[in-house]
């Protein structure tokens, strides 16, 4: 018999499909950028942007907040400790891959456990999107990271250009 190459009955019809986790993480960004084009003035919400990861679903996130000093108005960088929300851990995780350099909505819980939740995570569209509606925002939360190559102290190889290559030959 000649081998399935198929892959079973119907696969080719789910191929470009989304799942549900996708789809409702996609709403939520879609409503917020929404809000902000209808000039809705959210509050306890914020656009971040992940530092690192730090196990067990939390992540450092880093935002910008308008806060007034001394009569001014200043932007003021926070760093905060967040957990993802529970649809997106377990299965979910594969669909609304959250990882260092992300663009999330950060939401305050008001709650004294977990101050901050990570409700969803942005697109490359929906970034483009909220860079357009949104000009004033920190361009630090836009900058794509690089990442850098450190040599753990390993061995390095090098080769002289004045060394001939030795004849086997000869010995």
């Amino acid at each position: 018999m000649p081998r399935n190459t198929t892959g079973g009955s119907g696969h080719r019809s789910q191929r470009n499909s989304e799942s549900n986790k996708t789809k409702a993480n996609n709403k939520i960004i879609d409503s917020f950028l929404d809000d902000i084009a209808s000039g809705q003035t959210m509050t306890d919400v914020h656009v971040g942007r992940v530092m690192r990861r730090l196990g067990s679903g939390m992540m450092e996130i880093f935002y910008v907040i308008p806060e007034t000093i001394e009569k001014k108005e200043r932007m003021v960088d926070k760093h905060v400790h967040a957990p993802l929300r529970g649809g997106m851990r377990g299965r979910g995780k594969k669909d609304v891959w959250v990882d260092v350099g992300s663009v999330i909505l950060l939401a305050e819980t008001g709650l004294s456990g977990t101050p901050f939740k990570i409700v969803s995570v942005f697109s490359d569209m929906q970034v483009q999107r909220y860079k357009d509606l949104a000009p004033k925002a920190d361009p630090r939360l836009f900058v794509r990271g690089v990442v850098d190559e450190t040599n753990e102290g390993g061995i390095e190889f090098a080769i002289e250009e004045g060394e001939d290559e030795v004849d086997i030959d000869d010995i």
